[in-house]
């Protein structure tokens, strides 16, 4: 997979909710914002966001994956002009739907 990089508004964004204490979102709520994400790319004809992360017998997903993979699909978002719609979506979650940062 292509590294993705996040433009200057992208990464103010993905800043405003770290130094909220926010990683990335809860299952639930990341499970409906890449369905919200797909769906879009399909009704565009763009190529799908970066897919979720597989969980894997032979090695354990880290918070820092996660967090990665969750940069990866705000630039994907950026890129294709839906960065307004992920920042609904998060302004819309309840503190209960984001993992807490350790930092």
């Amino acid at each position: 997979m292509p590294p993705w990089k996040p433009s200057s508004r992208a990464n103010r964004m993905m800043l405003h909710y770290h130094l909220r204490g926010r990683a990335f979102p809860t299952q639930a709520y990341w499970d409906r914002l890449y369905q919200m994400l797909e769906e879009e790319a399909e009704k565009r004809g763009k190529t799908p966001p970066p897919p979720p992360l597989v969980f894997d017998v032979e090695r354990e997903v880290t918070d820092e994956d996660k967090t990665q993979r969750l940069r990866e699909q705000v630039a994907w978002a950026d890129r294709n002009n839906l960065l307004h719609r992920v920042q609904m979506f998060f302004e819309a979650m309840p503190a209960s739907g984001w993992e807490r940062s350790e930092d």
